[in-house]
Formats: structure tokens, sequence, C-alpha cells
């Protein structure tokens, strides 16, 4: 089994991608973010080119906003959801902790919901899940680099027990703004046949494909 991998500090946040990636995505030019901010156009010029950075009131503003334009829920409710979702679902720190895990993913890989969370990639797993998780960190995934992420991989998990199990899925990745301001990885995905495997992972052109923010 890999060794525990665990970091004492998070990612830092790339604000010019955060802040480029949700402008465009909404649709707004710089002088409506600020309105909706509350500071001048200019601020968020300077943000986006890097030479300054929001106040820590303004980042969970940020965050804030973020969190409204894709979610309908507050991020507690949203949490508890993704614990009762049928299909595998996992909320994952920039650490590699596993903050949530839910049904469908504890039914696929036959554990219990305290046998996978606040349990970090490295130690829970092995082969493609702990490769993408070093692929997206290197990527800039939890800095706000990357918008999405599509992936074909065989999750290889390691019980209490230690006993190993595996199951083939193609997932999504996508990041999640919560409080902190911290970056977060949603996993959803799909158990999927040997032949579906093969057939998705031959149209992507390989196992993972990154997809930049703005």
């Amino acid at each position: 089994m890999n060794q525990v991998f665990a970091c004492s500090e998070t990612s830092a946040i790339h604000w010019p991608s955060v802040i480029r990636h949700y402008r465009h995505s909404m649709g707004l030019k710089q002088a409506a973010m600020a309105h909706d901010l509350g500071v001048t156009q200019t601020m968020i010029s300077r943000w986006e080119s890097g030479t300054s950075l929001p106040s820590e009131r303004i980042q969970e503003r940020i965050f804030d906003l973020y969190w409204r334009a894709h979610a309908a829920v507050p991020r507690a409710v949203w949490l508890d959801r993704i614990g009762r979702h049928p299909a595998p679902v996992a909320v994952i720190s920039a650490q590699g902790r596993v903050m949530r895990a839910s049904q469908g993913l504890q039914r696929a890989l036959g554990c219990r919901r305290h046998d996978l969370e606040g349990r970090f990639c490295h130690e829970a797993f092995t082969g493609d899940l702990v490769e993408l998780f070093d692929t997206l960190t290197a990527s800039g995934f939890f800095e706000g680099r990357v918008a999405s992420a599509e992936s074909m991989d065989r999750i290889r998990y390691f019980g209490p027990d230690q006993a190993e199990r595996a199951i083939l899925t193609h997932g999504l990745h996508r990041p999640a703004f919560l409080a902190g301001p911290q970056i977060v990885w949603l996993f959803s995905g799909a158990t999927v046949s040997r032949s579906v495997f093969e057939d998705v992972r031959t149209r992507l052109g390989g196992s993972r494909v990154i997809r930049k923010a703005i």
C-alpha cells in the first residue's frame, strides 16, 4: 500500500485564474463584476493581471458568488446530499483527504462511510485515482487553474481489513469553492464495463483530459 500523503498547508489559490474564469463563465464585463463586489473596475483589472490580491473579505465574497452561481443549496446541505448520492461521488481536499463519500461510492467499493471519510487518497487507494490526484494537483486544479477534467480510471481501494477492491469508472471532475476560502475536488463517477472503459478511453485519446480555466 502507498504511504500516507498529507500536507499541512492548502494550495495557494491563483486568483487571476479564478476571477477571470468566474467572470467569463457568467458573461460579465469587469465593470459588472466590480459592481457585484463593491469595488472599482481598476481593482478587477489589477487582480486579473496579478499585480495585487483581493482582500480576505473579497476572496470569501468571490467564492460566495461562485457558489450561488453553480449550486442551489447551502454548502452544508450540498455535502449532506453528496453523502446520500446513489452514484460514486466524492469530495476530496487539496491535501488528498476524502471529505465526503457517497452511498453509491461506498456500495461500489463494498465499504462503509467511516472506512473512507477522513482517509487520504494515497492511503486508501492506489493506481489511477492516486495518479489522477497528482495530475490535478500539478495542473493547478486546487489553485483554480482548471475548469474541469474527464477520466477513465481503474480505482483500486484498500479497506481497513487490507482487502483490495477494484472498479472501472468514467469520472467527471470539477472544482467546488468552499469557505476558507478553499477549492476542493468534486469527483462524480459512473461504474462501467471493460468494453465501455476501453471505448471511452480511446475517444479521450488517453486516460484523462484536463480542461484549463481561462
